[in-house]
């Protein structure tokens, strides 16, 4: 077949076809090619009647094969889910299409974009198909949530696809989960913002209704009452998934990746707002608590493995349990009991009706008043008394402030017998008296854990001095050991620690009592005394003021100072140096000229002497046998020859009288540094030096040979 020259109009030869088949291949090549292109003109061809040309209009414009197949612009992944999401809620025939937003989620798990249209897509489809006006979809859901593995035996076709979907609907909450422990927290987000509002719509699912024909009669019969056909008045019989979430709060305890962010988000934007989700995220951690204790106590009494290695082999996400009890303490740490009754209580699922509301706001007693006028709180026929007294008792729990006080105190007690990390239990320790305590149904429950604290020695002890202290003085311990105890902290280590400021204060606070024993406070401050004498400068500058503050506070113990004791004779002396050398310490009584008798006086020059050996014995644990009444503070009196300045100043202090109590805030916090700083700051006035000036090195009239001698 011979083809014609192209003209100067350029007709182009098309391949046989139709003049439909034509058209639509022009629309293609006009929408693909990005250069506009005139309006074309179809020419029949004089060699076959059949065959179509395109000619365009333009004269000048270059000949275009129309064959050439068009550039087809790919659609972006957030595109294909915008387009899946609208066909699938259009119709539930492209059911099958969910799957694909589940593997481009997957596929794309890095793209922050991307996943989260995704599981918002996946939300809205799921919160779509489950409906819950539907009483087919709300058995089933119930059914297959209840019980697994639940085989399909119906032939409904309904119920076939609520089976089917159900099982979608399981993968994509597997997916939420593994982004909630993802490690980007902008992905984390957004998954728990998605898994609450799933949760919400599971548990309108799972809750119990009044049966329709059973609304349609009541609203028939009394037209002035109001029925349970309206969605308000629905919301009384809807009850919040506890079984959902605490698999949720459990996903985020069980892992490496929870954060503060997270926890900041969950806690901000729903337990502070929400009653039932914050009562009830107690009501998880206590059994989750509850059931690691089960399996730690389970696994100790067989060693087939270890505690770690079972632990992680049922909880991978987490690396050990010391994480997993880090991840609980900083959650719990959050709550904080309700004290008073709210304006109006507020509640993620459900509402209740006002006549089960426990306790009321002064503000809502009006309007409860008026609503009792309109609206009825009857069981329904469909429900039975057992289901009906639960719901009713649901909502006067949530109501209730004791409720929350309860849970609290069985959360708190639950988590501290798990196996708490050591800089875990620090923080409790110091954590508990302010802000636990004051929550507490009964404080006395954590008596054997204060008790085991503080016979544990070291910085734990010290820690759990103040829980223990509150427990005797507000609970009525019985602790017939706590000064025994107490004495036997005072160690020349409590100088070095970092709760050194804390220990003492509390040691001041617990020593004023006037009901103390002379010999136990003279125990107290012979005991400082000595340390004062093994002590860093800032060591005894906080010790020292403790001792002054306990001779104020105790005249019974001024025996201690005031009191010289006569010098042996010097055959004594001698027969004793030779019998008991190593025994016989050089001892010097503190005297304070301001407080002395007129017959003292005499005896302040003749202080100085061999006394013998120190009655006191400081390495006897019972101050009420280190016969610490007996002895005198001689320490101090050398402490006003010490080195550092301010020591010998504060040791000087005792010479002005016992007046003031002296605050150890003051001197709580010196170290080195701070010795260092002020004693720089100082301003030291000039020194005057005898001396006369000389002009010159070597004066010219001195002979430096006169001594020497040939």
């Amino acid at each position: 077949m011979v083809v014609p020259k192209a003209t100067k109009k350029s007709i182009v030869v098309t391949p046989p076809t139709t003049e439909v088949e034509s058209k639509a291949t022009i629309k293609k090549v006009t929408k693909s090619t990005t250069a506009p292109i005139t309006t074309t003109k179809k020419v029949l061809s004089k060699f076959e009647k059949n065959r179509v040309f395109s000619t365009p209009t333009t004269p000048s414009s270059k000949s275009t094969k129309l064959n050439k197949k068009p550039i087809q612009i790919e659609k972006s992944p957030i595109e294909k889910i915008k387009e899946i999401e609208s066909q699938v809620i259009e119709s539930t025939e492209n059911s099958n299409k969910i799957l694909e937003i589940i593997k481009i989620c997957k596929s794309n798990i890095k793209e922050l974009e991307i996943v989260f249209e995704s599981i918002k897509s996946l939300e809205r489809i799921f919160i779509n198909l489950f409906d819950s006006n539907n009483p087919i979809i709300c058995r089933e859901f119930k059914l297959l949530k209840n019980k697994e593995n639940v085989q399909c035996k119906s032939k409904e076709p309904l119920v076939i696809y609520i089976h089917w979907l159900y099982k979608i609907y399981v993968g994509y909450l597997e997916l939420l989960k593994e982004l909630l422990i993802h490690e980007d927290p902008s992905i984390q987000l957004p998954t728990l913002t998605t898994l609450l509002n799933i949760l919400k719509r599971e548990s309108i699912l799972l809750s119990t209704l009044p049966n329709e024909e059973e609304q349609q009669q009541a609203a028939a019969a009394a037209a002035a009452t109001t029925s349970f056909i309206d969605d308000e008045d629905k919301q009384h019989f809807y009850n919040i998934s506890k079984q959902s979430l605490k698999q949720l709060i459990s996903t985020m305890m069980f892992s490496n990746t929870f954060n503060t962010k997270l926890l900041d988000h969950f806690t901000e934007n729903y337990l502070s707002k929400y009653q039932d989700l914050f009562y009830y995220s107690l009501v998880s951690i206590n059994e989750i608590s509850t059931s690691t204790i089960a399996l730690i106590n389970k696994k100790n009494a067989s060693a087939a493995t270890t505690v770690e290695q079972e632990f992680k082999s049922i909880y991978p996400n987490v690396s050990s349990i010391s994480k997993f009890v880090e991840n609980l303490f900083d959650f719990l740490t959050f709550f904080e009991p309700l004290q008073v009754v709210p304006d109006e209580w507020e509640f993620w699922v459900g509402k209740p009706h006002f006549s089960c509301i426990t306790e009321n706001h002064s503000s809502l007693k009006t309007k409860l008043k008026q609503q009792s006028k309109k609206s009825n709180w009857e069981n329904p026929k469909n429900f039975n008394e057992k289901e009906w007294e639960k719901l009713s008792s649901n909502w006067s729990l949530l109501t209730k402030i004791s409720s929350y006080r309860s849970i609290f105190s069985k959360s708190w007690i639950s988590f501290l017998t798990l196996p708490l990390p050591p800089t875990i239990y620090k923080h409790v320790l110091l954590g508990l008296p302010d802000r636990v305590f004051p929550y507490l149904t009964d404080a006395k429950v954590l008596l054997d854990f204060f008790t085991n604290s503080y016979d544990l020695g070291g910085v734990t002890s010290i820690l759990a001095l103040n829980g223990v202290f509150i427990l005797i003085t507000k609970y009525n311990l019985e602790y017939p050991d706590f000064f025994k105890k107490l004495y036997s902290l005072f160690q020349p280590g409590v100088l070095y620690a970092k709760y050194r400021a804390r220990f003492f204060k509390l040691a001041d606070l617990f020593l004023s009592s006037k009901s103390l024993p002379n010999y136990m406070v003279a125990a107290f401050i012979k005991r400082c005394a000595t340390l004062c004498l093994i002590s860093p400068p800032y060591g005894s500058l906080i010790l020292l003021p403790l001792i002054y503050n306990l001779l104020q506070r105790n005249v019974n113990c001024h025996c201690l100072i005031n009191n010289p004791i006569k010098p042996l004779p010097n055959a004594q002396i001698q027969e004793q140096q030779q019998q008991q050398q190593q025994q016989i310490t050089r001892q010097s009584v503190l005297l304070i000229k301001q407080d002395l008798q007129p017959q003292q006086q005499e005896s302040l020059d003749n202080i100085k002497g061999l006394y013998g050996n120190d009655p006191y014995d400081p390495v006897e644990e019972d101050p009420s046998k280190c016969n610490a009444i007996s002895s005198s503070l001689w320490e101090i009196q050398i402490l006003r020859d010490h080195y550092a300045p301010e020591v010998s100043k504060m040791a000087k202090l005792f010479d002005n009288g016992l007046k003031n109590i002296i605050d150890l805030n003051e001197f709580s916090f010196v170290t080195y540094q701070v010795m260092y700083e002020n004693s720089f700051k100082k301003k030291s006035s000039t020194v005057p030096l005898a001396y006369q000036q000389k002009s010159k090195l070597i004066e010219q009239d001195i002979d430096f040979m006169s001594d020497w001698k040939l």
